[in-house]
């Protein structure tokens, strides 16, 4: 359990990232993979799909992500994804979603949230098996004004709603600490 928290512990939001990685693409999409198989979903549905961009197809991808904003992504955070090793752009599919609800209509309602908490667990595994790995991240939310481009660009299918994007690559720097809530305002126990 200790190993588990100090992964926990280890993982924060990186943004100075290079491509000089301890992992190859293959081994990197094999971890993916894992944190894919090994995730769970509500009644195990598997809603969330990802695509990883490597090297220059993720140069490529953030290049266009900040021409969409107009090339006014903050300068250090453009540098880190830029130059970053690979992005999983975190989809969710919602034909996936829309057959749940036609196939179990008394849960019609909670679908579409709890494939948000499937996605978002996927998320931070993927983000904690990197940092394990000794390979920065951090999570992004640049949809859906990049989204038309992306479907279009990486024939992505139309039932896919991009959610998220996740740049990864070496850290070149630790971030600064930040403060945190006392304890007392996040936990309340009951005995």
């Amino acid at each position: 359990m200790q190993d588990y928290i100090e992964i926990i512990k280890k993982r924060r939001s990186y943004y100075d990232l290079s491509e000089d990685v301890p992992l190859s693409n293959e081994e990197i999409k094999y971890l993916i993979e894992d944190v894919l198989n090994t995730t769970p979903s509500h009644m195990n549905s598997q809603t969330t799909r990802v695509v990883l961009l490597f090297d220059e197809k993720s140069k490529d991808f953030w290049k266009r992500v900040n021409e969409t904003y107009d090339n006014k992504i903050n300068e250090e955070k453009f540098h880190g994804f830029y130059h970053a090793k690979g992005t999983a752009l975190i989809f969710i599919d919602k034909d996936e979603i829309k057959e749940q609800e036609k196939n179990i209509p008394l849960y019609k309602e909670y679908f579409e949230t709890w494939g948000q908490h499937s996605a978002a667990m996927v998320q931070l595994n993927i983000w904690q098996a990197l940092r394990d790995e000794e390979i920065g991240a951090s999570n992004q939310h640049y949809n859906p004004h990049i989204d038309s481009w992306v479907k279009d660009l990486y024939e992505i299918p139309d039932s896919w709603e991009l959610i998220a994007e996740i740049p990864f690559g070496k850290i070149q720097e630790e971030p600064e600490k930040i403060d945190k809530k006392s304890i007392d305002e996040i936990l309340k126990v009951i005995e």
